[in-house]
């Protein structure tokens, strides 16, 4: 199987540091008991008996948060903020040290599989809007808080994604150099559970260099908040799940902040959804203006 080669994004998703793709979705599957688990056991194990530290199984999870391994396409609706941080111990006011810049409005787009080695294949197709950090009108121009300059706004951020994560790490065919605390490691969740519910995050650290540019770093956290008895059942494809990411990284390059002591914190709150149409009307428009059929597309595996 040829790999198609990863963009930025991709690294990122592929690594753990990005994933902008999981979502909250009522479900009404009944859940299904774990073989080789008695009551008695599951009373005295609160995570039921799941193999939490199998990096094989860890894999499975993830790709059931992030998409649907029976290969059905989801639409993720992927609302945020992009907020700015100054460098500690600097004793700004408070306003300076922390700032909401703007509101983010995006899709993702996934279809997800299961290969025999235990790795999970996923093609995407991404886009954001940047919005106006109180009004949440879309941009094309916004005045920087910071240096006082009208900055023409970019129309879409995101592309096409192509990532297979194995048990022993993500599989890269890229131009781009990463370097990464999830690179060539298991792939470990954390958990954490009370009754019904568990909570899994993911971390890392990563410095991305493109060909012509300067190296940028990232710490990302996924998070994600499911059920227990979707976990625990082997016949689910997907994990309903609530989901959050959050990025520190450097100020995007058309901030024109080159120099500025400081950060940006991406937030984004992901809900999955079973049909585009279920998308906000307001987004759905303005993708038809300025990306049509980007709603419409139909994503496919190399080998379909």
């Amino acid at each position: 199987m040829k790999t198609k080669p990863l963009t930025r994004r991709d690294l990122l998703v592929a690594g753990g540091v990005l994933a902008v793709a999981a979502g909250t979705v009522n479900s009404r599957a009944a859940p299904a008991a774990v073989s080789g688990l008695t009551n008695a056991s599951a009373r005295h194990d609160p995570l039921g008996g799941l193999r939490i530290d199998d990096p094989a199984f860890n894999v499975q999870v993830i790709g059931k948060l992030q998409g649907d391994l029976s290969g059905r396409q989801r639409c993720i609706y992927n609302p945020g903020f992009l907020f700015a941080v100054g460098p500690s111990g600097a004793g700004q006011a408070p306003d300076d040290y922390g700032k909401l810049l703007l509101q983010l409005e995006g899709c993702t787009l996934r279809i997800s599989r299961q290969l025999a080695d235990g790795s999970v294949e996923e093609r995407s197709e991404s886009w954001m809007f940047f919005c106006d950090p109180h009004t949440g009108e879309y941009l094309t121009e916004w005045r920087n808080p910071f240096s006082g300059e009208l900055l023409q706004v970019p129309p879409f951020r995101g592309g096409p994604g192509a990532t297979r994560l194995t048990p022993h790490g993500p599989v890269l065919d890229t131009s781009l150099k990463l370097e990464s605390t999830a690179l060539d490691q298991p792939v470990r969740l954390r958990w954490r559970v009370m009754g019904p519910q568990v909570w899994l995050s993911r971390h890392a650290a990563s410095r991305i260099t493109a060909p012509e540019g300067q190296p940028r770093n990232e710490f990302s956290v996924d998070s994600w908040v499911c059920q227990l008895n979707h976990l625990t059942d082997s016949r689910r494809s997907w994990i309903p799940s609530t989901y959050a990411w959050t990025s520190h990284g450097e100020w995007p390059r058309w901030f024109k902040l080159a120099g500025r002591p400081g950060n940006v914190i991406w937030r984004v709150e992901s809900l999955l959804l079973d049909d585009p149409a279920e998308l906000p009307s307001r987004f759905v428009g303005h993708t038809q203006a300025l990306l049509p059929g980007k709603l419409t597309n139909r994503l496919r595996f190399d080998t379909d």
